[in-house]
């Protein structure tokens, strides 16, 4: 039986991106092989992970290797090479996922932009971090390809983590042939009282698509209750949504139990 979905390929931030999400559908833990990586890298005043020392890395992939042995309901894995790390595993679902290189740098850009200093995102640049990984790739495991097929193999270049994590969730489990149990949180109805799907207007409380949970909330007219937006929801070049702009949107039932915003328009 399936039980780890594990997600490799080069995305820049969007590949960590997609597995929160994930983790928010499914209520499960990210392991994060390669935010290990960076986090020793950043200790050890290290420019690169690919600079780390071999062993540091054959290390933490035989570590890896069983943490998937473990006895877990689901476990979500994310790595640039996952694929080579956990080949021939059979309780592996395997995502890879890719953009063209201008969607790639532009990520590059703004998690450089936004993390300042304090940025996880190391190397120089996209073209200098595939050489870096390619060395040392060929390195650990012989060669530039694992040989692994990945079940499902996702172009991100114009899609969101939200979009990308609900396709990889929705196959994972048409494929696996089982649904598991996440516990989520029931819904408050208190807080829901007054609350009902379909379309509607309101009025930004805040909104900030830049920054976790990138995006907002939107004051329901009807309800007068608070509904969570995410930047891909809002419709059209609009830009940054305002405090107090009022915007048509459609309220739907979200993946825990409660209700968010969808087709945001202004106006």
């Amino acid at each position: 039986m399936q039980n780890i979905i594990a997600i490799y390929g080069n995305t820049c931030s969007l590949k960590s991106e997609v597995a929160e999400e994930l983790s928010r559908i499914t209520g499960f833990k990210v392991t994060n092989r390669g935010e290990k990586a960076t986090t020793e890298a950043k200790y050890t005043r290290t420019a690169t992970t690919a600079a780390l020392p071999e062993n540091f890395h054959r290390e933490l992939d035989a570590e890896t290797r069983r943490m998937a042995g473990w006895d877990e309901e689901l476990m979500i894995f994310e790595s640039s090479f996952m694929d080579a790390v956990l080949a021939g595993q059979e309780n592996v679902f395997l995502v890879r996922l890719s953009a063209d290189d201008s969607a790639r740098n532009k990520r590059w850009t703004t998690r450089k932009e936004e993390g300042g200093g304090r940025t996880r995102q190391l190397g120089e640049s996209v073209a200098a971090r595939d050489k870096d990984d390619g060395e040392l790739r060929k390195k650990l495991y012989g060669s530039a390809a694992s040989g692994a097929k990945p079940v499902l193999d996702l172009d991100t270049t114009a899609r969101d983590a939200v979009a990308v994590a609900l396709e990889i969730w929705e196959t994972f489990e048409a494929k696996s042939g089982i649904q598991v149990l996440t516990n989520k949180p029931a819904m408050d109805k208190a807080a829901a009282r007054g609350i009902f799907p379909g379309p509607t207007t309101g009025r930004v409380r805040r909104y900030n698509s830049k920054k976790t949970p990138f995006g907002g909330y939107i004051t329901d007219d009807k309800s007068g209750q608070d509904i969570y937006v995410h930047k891909s929801a809002v419709e059209g070049d609009v830009g940054e949504l305002k405090a107090g702009q009022k915007v048509g949107f459609e309220i739907v039932a979200d993946s825990f139990g409660g209700f968010k915003a969808t087709k945001v328009a202004v106006g």
